[in-house]
C-alpha cells in the first residue's frame, strides 16, 4: 500500500504507518486490478457509530475510471447496520476527489486552516466532509 500511496499522494504515508494503522484496529479495503496490482485502498476508523476514512489511494494510472466511487460504494455496503455517519478530511485543492466525495453524497462542513504540508513548504486547508447514512 505504501507504494501505492507513493504515487498517488503528495505527502504520502510510509509502510509502518500502514503497519501501524492496521495494528492498531484501523480496516482497509483494497480494490485489485485484473492483473493483480493494487488499483485502489481505503483505510478508515469505526468509533461508536462514525467512520472516519484516513485515507483513499487511487493509483494514477486507473483514476477516471470510476474506481475511487466503486471501492467507496464496497467500503459503505460492508458496514455494520449502526454505522450512522461518514467523516473524511480532503485537501481544498483535490479537486477530483472532492467532485468524488459531492458525487457520493457527502456535504462539506468546515475547514481547517493551513492543515495539509505543500511541496513548496506553505500549508493548504483541508475540507471536513461527512456523508449520514
Amino acid at each position: 500500500m505504501a507504494i501505492l500511496a507513493r504515487s498517488a499522494h503528495s505527502h504520502p504515508w510510509s509502510e509502518a504507518q500502514y503497519r501501524d494503522s492496521l495494528a492498531s484496529g484501523h480496516q482497509c479495503w483494497i480494490l485489485r486490478a485484473e492483473c493483480g496490482d493494487i488499483a485502489a485502498c481505503c483505510v478508515a476508523s469505526q468509533v461508536f457509530d462514525e467512520l472516519e476514512i484516513l485515507d483513499v489511494a487511487v493509483a494514477p494510472q486507473w483514476r477516471r475510471r470510476g474506481l475511487g466511487a466503486r471501492l467507496l460504494q464496497q467500503v459503505f455496503a460492508q458496514l455494520p447496520e449502526d454505522v450512522a455517519r461518514v467523516l473524511l478530511e480532503v485537501r481544498a485543492s483535490n479537486r477530483a476527489a472532492r467532485g468524488l466525495y459531492h458525487k457520493l453524497g457527502f456535504s462539506e462542513d468546515g475547514r481547517r486552516k493551513n492543515y495539509y504540508p505543500k511541496a513548496d513548504g506553505s500549508r493548504e486547508d483541508a475540507l471536513l466532509m461527512s456523508l449520514d447514512l
